[in-house]
């Protein structure tokens, strides 16, 4: 007997990507769903959208979110989890697109062997601005690449092939980015450590308790539409790195330990020095004929440069 499986989407004022995330849900083949809209004050346009897909549709269920912020305790994505009742619960922010009919389907073969969660790969969209080509290859994180796992997947072999799936054993030591944009848990992990707090930080608290394995199916996928050019990717940079805050939980994006600290340095000077990850970008366009890997030789340089001036420098304060 199928599962029913909980998709839940944390919305504000973004009408046209609203419509494509819930229109791929929609059209999945897997029919055993529900989908969780928690919305965090649109204005509204988007509103009188989500109100007519409820009013079309059955197994939607939609919640204000009056905090706005769609992560920790008390916002979003933990008042949403709260009112999920499938056993799986895929979330998927809302400027998400999965891509076909079985995605879902997909996404949920590797549960047999025993993972507390999958990652859907990014698409590359050959009608998307370059800057947003480039982050569908790398992450939404360039100077992060080297411990996102959106980025390893395109730049180096990882994990153990099983027929339509990679598992991924992750390291408590160096741990990966990942468990959100669009990924799916079995709900239970979740609920043992409290509930969804923020994307990473459930996958610290997993790990600790000694849930290490997540899969990464390789038929499925997601048009994640993050950036609408270079200066829009800017922008949200600068947002992140003024919001951020280390002691906002057990996950941080600076090393805590010998292994972090290593890699974290040898990522400073391949970003600093730019050569280095200009050499990656040309072995990655010569393999691929992407002309979007380009954009490596620069990003995490730019993006680095971001956090040293409006993040960096206020960790040691926090």
């Amino acid at each position: 007997m199928k599962q029913l499986v909980s998709f839940l989407i944390c919305t504000y004022n973004s009408p046209k990507l609203i419509s494509k995330c819930l229109d791929s849900i929609l059209n999945q083949k897997y029919k055993k769903k529900e989908i969780i809209i928690v919305d965090g004050g649109s204005n509204p346009e988007t509103l009188k959208i989500i109100e007519e897909y409820k009013a079309k549709f059955k197994n939607i269920r939609v919640f204000h979110n009056k905090n706005r912020l769609p992560e920790g305790y008390g916002n979003g994505k933990w008042m949403g989890w709260k009112k999920c009742r499938g056993e799986f619960v895929f979330i998927v922010d809302q400027d998400n697109e999965l891509q076909g009919k079985n995605c879902l389907d997909e996404m949920l073969k590797p549960f047999k062997e025993g993972v507390f969660g999958c990652a859907c790969r990014l698409a590359l969209n050959p009608n998307d601005n370059l800057t947003n080509k480039y982050i569908s290859l790398i992450g939404t994180d360039p100077f992060f690449a080297y411990r996102s796992l959106d980025g390893i997947i395109n730049l180096k072999k990882i994990g153990e092939d099983i027929k339509d799936f990679t598992i991924v054993q992750l390291n408590k030591n160096n741990l990966l980015i990942t468990g959100g944009n669009c990924f799916i848990y079995k709900k239970k992990y979740i609920d043992k450590v409290g509930g969804y707090v923020q994307d990473t930080e459930n996958i610290v608290r997993l790990v600790e308790r000694g849930y290490d394995e997540i899969a990464i199916p390789k038929k499925a996928s997601t048009h994640h539409y993050a950036i609408n050019g270079f200066v829009d990717f800017v922008r949200k940079k600068i947002k992140w790195a003024r919001t951020y805050k280390v002691k906002n939980g057990k996950f941080s994006y600076l090393p805590k330990n010998n292994e972090e600290t290593k890699y974290f340095i040898l990522n400073l000077a391949y970003s600093m020095l730019i050569l280095p990850n200009l050499i990656i970008a040309i072995m990655q366009f010569l393999k691929t004929r992407e002309k979007a890997w380009f954009l490596h030789s620069i990003m995490p340089f730019i993006t680095g440069f971001i956090y040293f001036l409006f993040s960096f420098m206020k960790f040691g304060s926090d």
